[in-house]
């Protein structure tokens, strides 16, 4: 870790750190803290980045449990819990982050910044044989998982809705978040208790993905014809093989970077306007902005029509706002949408192995489609299969890391972002029909 003075948190030696993290804790338990933007956004910063650094170097937790992330999310809820944040505080971060909504700019930029580098020709033929293979994985996931459920006296409602939504929808923060989200919206349910049964159920799929992940490598290992070099998803190098790589983006000014935001939050308002105004039902069923703001970004690459420095001006962004602000943000979603009482509440045994069952499943259907379709059955059920049912791009990182597929990752970030928007869509459809 080297001297006390070099290591900085936040870029702030962490001698300076601490002192400057005092003052705002101290301000805070004797309520001299302000309860506006910049207050809030410091209160998170502090609280949310000594846990994550924290999380970060805990030995097994860090590599299967979430690590700081993890860590940042789930003591900031038990500090709630407890009631040893005071309430004028927990009301001040809830408006931030749920009342003017931080996390739709949060979730905005993860999907954007991950769909619009995606090289266009990656993006177009993932389409014709990588989401029909998501699509079956999630289908096996809802089979497997359901048929599990029912001997164990589960309802079908409950296993859909529960567990198989929430961990084939690509992660946490573009997946569970708007899940609950839409949940709330079609339903009229409270967002935060789905969100807080839905996060426990994550996180348990989440370490069973990184064990399978890792099994998966030494089965490919015993049996190599199931699987490739580790490096390419198709079993022929035809011409047809999804090359497995991001644009080559110029560098934005801080001019491009501003016309990024403006071009994100153009996108997200006509997707409002389609889901509010002209399409909100398909067949009497709503879709929630977030699935045609996925489809809309998808379309924005596929007919190039974002400048490539605007992507890169919104990539710059996308790295701040859910790299540099992540333990902000995770303190937050900690605070404003978990319940600690309801997440200690699902995790037990049974869940343990419902979702397990949801994982298999997810296994077996993806490669047995990716085989059909011409992928090695190993590499397919890797990234079609597990980085759908973890928890999004942090979970896609310890997967393939697992698995060791580390260069297979544009096609997790199709499963965690494009096939967790479709999956999106889908929730919207099943609470509509179930609940």
């Amino acid at each position: 870790m080297g001297k006390m003075g070099e290591y900085k948190i936040m870029g702030i030696p962490l001698p300076l750190f601490a002192v400057l993290s005092v003052i705002v804790l101290a301000a805070m338990f004797t309520g001299a803290l302000g309860d506006d933007i910049l207050s809030t956004m410091a209160l998170l910063c502090v609280i949310g980045s000594i846990l994550y650094e924290i999380g970060d170097r805990i030995p097994i937790f860090n590599k299967w449990v979430g690590g700081g992330s993890m860590l940042a999310m789930m003591v900031p809820s038990y500090l709630v819990w407890a009631n040893i944040i005071p309430a004028k505080y927990a009301e001040s971060v809830t408006l931030f982050y749920d009342g003017i909504s931080f996390q739709t700019m949060y979730i905005c930029f993860l999907m954007a910044g991950s769909l619009l580098i995606i090289d266009r020709d990656t993006l177009i033929k993932s389409f014709v044989r990588y989401i029909p293979t998501i699509l079956a994985g999630v289908a096996f996931a809802a089979i497997v998982g359901a048929g599990v459920g029912l001997l164990m006296g589960y309802s079908l409602t409950d296993l859909l809705v529960y567990y198989v939504l929430p961990i084939m929808g690509g992660g946490n923060g573009a997946g569970a978040i708007p899940m609950s989200q839409i949940f709330a919206k079609v339903t009229g349910g409270d967002k935060d208790t789905y969100y807080s049964t839905a996060l426990a159920i994550l996180t348990l799929a989440n370490i069973l993905c990184i064990i399978v992940g890792a099994l998966l490598n030494g089965l490919g290992k015993a049996i190599p014809s199931l699987t490739g070099d580790g490096k390419q998803l198709m079993r022929s190098k035809s011409t047809e093989a999804v090359a497995d790589k991001n644009m080559e983006l110029p560098k934005p000014s801080m001019q491009e970077i501003a016309g990024g935001i403006v071009w994100v939050g153009a996108v997200l308002a006509v997707a409002s306007l389609i889901s509010e105004v002209l399409l909100p039902t398909i067949a009497g069923i709503p879709i929630h902005t977030y699935a045609y703001f996925v489809i809309l970004l998808a379309l924005c690459n596929v007919f190039n029509l974002i400048p490539p420095v605007f992507r890169a001006g919104i990539k710059v962004f996308q790295s701040f706002i859910t790299g540099r602000l992540a333990a902000m943000a995770f303190a937050g979603i900690g605070i404003a949408m978990t319940d600690f009482g309801e997440f200690i509440a699902a995790v037990n045994l049974n869940n343990l192995i419902l979702c397990l069952a949801v994982v298999i499943g997810a296994v077996i259907g993806t490669a047995l489609f990716g085989w059909i379709v011409g992928f090695y059955p190993i590499d397919s059920a890797v990234t079609a299969g597990l980085c759908m049912a973890n928890r999004g791009g942090g979970g896609d990182v310890v997967v393939l890391g697992a698995a060791n597929r580390m260069d297979l990752m544009s096609y997790a970030a199709i499963s965690s972002r494009l096939g967790g928007g479709i999956v999106l869509a889908i929730a919207g459809v099943i609470f509509s029909i179930l609940l």
